[in-house]
């Protein structure tokens, strides 16, 4: 009991791939998908003026009909918009809450469970994006 208590107080070294799924933690993972809802903060995702804008401007960038993946697309809020703007777009995230509520929300993009380390897509896209930060996942 002892060295499971020591061990659940030892930070990992930088960068040290660990086997512990944080993000999918059920606590963790209810409390991400909050954050990524709430219109007052910018804690998880932006604001919806800013993620209106931003997925304008990106849109503006390709044709209707263009292909785009969204990696770490969490609760699919720029997927969707994406997606009214008329791209096929992808969106993929480990989260399966983040999933959950991006397909319920989303009829026209197709949501991927998955971690973006370890996918291995045969199709091209004609953008892949990775939008806000992503700490800690990729080593320097």
């Amino acid at each position: 009991m002892y060295k499971k208590l020591i061990d659940s107080i030892n930070r990992p070294l930088l960068y040290e791939r660990t086997e512990v799924k944080f993000w999918t933690d059920p606590y963790i993972a209810t409390q991400m998908l909050e954050a990524h809802l709430n219109p007052n903060t910018d804690a998880a995702s932006r604001k919806p003026d800013f993620i209106c804008r931003c997925a304008a401007w990106m849109s503006s960038l390709l044709p209707k009909g263009a292909s785009l993946l969204d990696i770490g697309c969490g609760p699919g809020l720029y997927t969707k918009r994406f997606a009214e703007r008329g791209l096929r777009v992808t969106g993929l995230d480990f989260s399966e809450n983040s999933i959950a509520y991006a397909r319920e929300h989303d009829f026209e993009s197709q949501y991927i469970i998955q971690d973006y380390l370890k996918m291995d897509f045969i199709e091209s896209f004609d953008m892949i994006t990775i939008i806000y930060y992503d700490y800690g996942a990729l080593i320097p």
